[in-house]
């Protein structure tokens, strides 16, 4: 962790002044478009800002790929409808324990599993790894995906599930995996006359920005939904619509599943900074969507150097209607945001990575009983605090010096000449000679004017005898 975290620090201050560069070029490039309704074929290869209100059309109903869980009828006025089907299985759940060993300056960690039931979108393993007196059934899953329609060059196009990490509650999870809700038997169709004005909205774009146009699912009216299905008896429509082997009234048991339909429906209002291109035709059926124009992500060529540097691609899509102003700053608020948090958690990790090192010390010093080790991990968490704030502070520093020179180098200006100007006050200040106060001004004492009496009186008796 000490080894990897300095590197995170570099990286996130590149990625911070990259990212400012590439929003900078949409705020200088980005072309208005005055009327979304008439895009303009000057524009077509350069970045554009629209705002305009998402929409499908009055004849463009939309539903799944033909099967025996297909909604009755095409659904009207939906940009997106999905089908999502779960299954009640059982999981795992481990809960550690660690106790300090009275002799020897050791632990025990005691963990114990226990099983708990829920919907998931997957079936779990037959046999839990840690209990194998607890097992899974599958129940009618495998009849669903044979009836689902789901086409197969689909099912391969799909990416492959990602290993989750073990013991990750069954919720999040499914959070984890909505991108694999296009195998059977989920499904998800969105529809092909998706647009805003005279641009078209492809399948990729509806897809990749899920927090604008997939943000507001509602269920699919209950009179879409069949009430039975001939080919899956076991199947019936609940009263909220949805189709389960669970009885009316009762619970669910291990293998029941239980499918969903939801959408999203159109007339809410999006903004774009994106390249403006030509529509192309349907990779399925070849036909060309209503709309000339459609969008993709630009080229960021940054050209205020003497040579042009490639920053990559980018867009923006947000939900709601915003300005260019708007979205330049959403997008720089943003990016701090996610900035500030890469730093603190490379702060962390910095200090906890000094910690560990120390910690190998702590093990030496427990053998003396648990409270020395108590004391000295105190001691080795300061010691890491201190090292891992000055690592980090140090190499943002120099990161700075590295991505911005010039913001660098005029805090070292002006850091140096306040310093200067602190040394030759204090310099000044010790060179010119202190006057001596009134008050350390020493009045003679009644015994120096006596005495000085005396003497006076007695040089002028000598006198008087010469």
């Amino acid at each position: 962790m000490s080894v990897h975290s300095p590197c995170l620090v570099w990286k996130n201050e590149g990625r911070h002044v990259r990212e400012l560069r590439r929003i900078d070029f949409c705020k200088n490039k980005a072309v208005v478009v005055p009327n979304v309704d008439l895009p303009s074929d000057d524009n077509i290869g350069n970045l554009v800002h629209f705002v305009g209100t998402v929409s499908v059309g009055d004849d463009a109903p939309i539903d799944f790929h033909s099967s025996v869980l297909n909604i009755t009828a095409p659904l009207p006025k939906a940009l997106v409808i999905k089908r999502t089907c779960m299954i009640y299985q059982k999981f795992e759940q481990s809960s550690s324990q660690t106790k300090n060993d009275t002799f020897g300056g050791g632990r025990t960690t005691t963990t114990t599993y226990t099983v708990k039931e829920d919907w998931t979108i997957r079936p779990q393993p037959e046999r839990l790894e840690h209990l194998p007196g607890e097992s899974n059934s599958r129940g009618i899953w495998d009849e669903l995906v044979s009836h689902s329609g789901t086409p197969e060059s689909e099912s391969a196009t799909t990416p492959t599930t990602p290993l989750l990490p073990p013991n990750l509650p069954p919720q999040f999870a499914s959070l984890l995996t909505q991108g694999d809700l296009t195998k059977a038997p989920h499904a998800l169709s969105i529809s092909k006359a998706a647009h805003v004005g005279g641009f078209a909205l492809t399948k990729e774009v509806i897809l990749s920005e899920q927090a604008t146009f997939q943000s507001v699912w509602m269920p699919v009216p209950a009179e879409l939904i069949p009430s039975e299905i001939e080919a899956l008896p076991e199947m019936r429509k609940n009263r909220y619509g949805d189709l389960t082997t669970v009885e009316e009234g009762d619970q669910p048991v291990n293998g029941d599943v239980l499918i969903k339909y939801e959408y999203v429906a159109d007339g809410f209002d999006a903004s774009f900074i994106v390249q403006q291109v030509l529509a192309d035709s349907d990779p399925e059926t070849g036909m060309m969507p209503s709309s000339k124009f459609s969008v993709e992500k630009g080229r960021v060529l940054d050209e205020k150097a003497c040579f042009k540097d490639d920053l990559g691609v980018i867009w923006m899509v947000r939900l709601g209607r915003h300005d260019l102003y708007d979205m330049i700053k959403l997008a720089k608020e943003d990016e701090a945001m996610i900035t500030k948090a890469l730093r603190i958690i490379c702060w962390i990790m910095l200090v906890a990575g000094w910690s560990m090192i120390f910690s190998l010390l702590k093990f030496s010093v427990s053998i003396f009983g648990s409270i020395f080790g108590s004391i000295a991990g105190f001691a080795f968490l300061i010691v890491g605090l201190v090292l891992g704030t000055t690592c980090c502070c140090g190499l943002t520093a120099l990161a700075y010096i590295r991505y911005r020179p010039l913001i660098a180098f005029l805090i070292i200006a002006v850091s140096g000449s306040i310093a200067g100007i602190i040394v030759w006050q204090v310099r000044s200040a010790g060179a010119e000679p202190s006057p001596i106060p009134s008050s350390s001004i020493i009045s003679p004492s009644f015994f120096d004017v006596s005495s000085s009496f005396v003497y006076s009186e007695h040089t002028k008796v000598l006198l008087k005898e010469e």
